[in-house]
């Protein structure tokens, strides 16, 4: 069974593209329970005009997905369980499952700087005030880094926090000349000075 609520996408082709799925089911009630119960349910899609078929199971919530400079492997934020899952690409487009990286936080999007294979996260601290949103007490934001990814000691770096008084809820952020662009899920955007 193709789960049914895509997240995010990222094309390898004029036609072809990996999704990533953040549900399984359709009822909020069963989603919440296999969340409860630690049932990683959620699949990345492997979609060509010719066919769409699961080419990556056993993720608790896929969000965000990317791919690596060279093409060769496939990036997946799993919110639930707050680390990056890392798959190699693999003939007729199966994805194998490599690693996964721990951040510390609900990892939403991903960006891949092109030049370094540094991935940008946008990230949430805090999944209790970003579901029970309260202008009082904000949703905060973070942005985390990871350099050496394919490593065995991946370098993971927060690289912006915030209570959520300057940014509320960060979903993503990229790289661009020196600057960092942060975009969130329904406050405004923010672009910083890197340092």
């Amino acid at each position: 069974i193709i789960s049914v609520s895509v997240n995010d996408i990222v094309a390898v082709g004029v036609e072809n593209f990996y999704a990533s799925n953040d549900h399984y089911f359709l009822s909020d009630a069963l989603h919440f329970l296999s969340i409860f119960l630690g049932v990683p349910l959620c699949q990345v899609v492997y979609y060509s005009p010719k066919e769409v078929r699961v080419v990556a199971d056993g993720i608790s919530a896929g969000n965000g997905i990317n791919i690596s400079p060279d093409k060769r492997y496939i990036y997946v934020s799993d919110i639930v369980d707050h680390e990056v899952d890392i798959f190699e690409r693999r003939e007729e487009e199966q994805l194998v499952y490599l690693k996964s990286v721990a951040v510390g936080s609900l990892c939403d999007n991903i960006d891949v700087d092109h030049r370094t294979g540094d991935l940008w996260l946008g990230c949430h601290p805090s999944s209790l005030k970003l579901s029970k949103y309260d202008p009082e007490d904000p949703p905060g934001s973070m942005i985390i880094r990871i350099k050496d990814i394919h490593s065995e000691q991946p370098v993971v770096s927060q690289e912006y926090v915030d209570d959520g008084h300057v940014l509320q809820a960060s979903t993503v952020a990229a790289p661009y000349e020196g600057k960092l662009l942060i975009g969130t899920a329904f406050h405004k955007a923010l672009c910083c000075d890197l340092k």
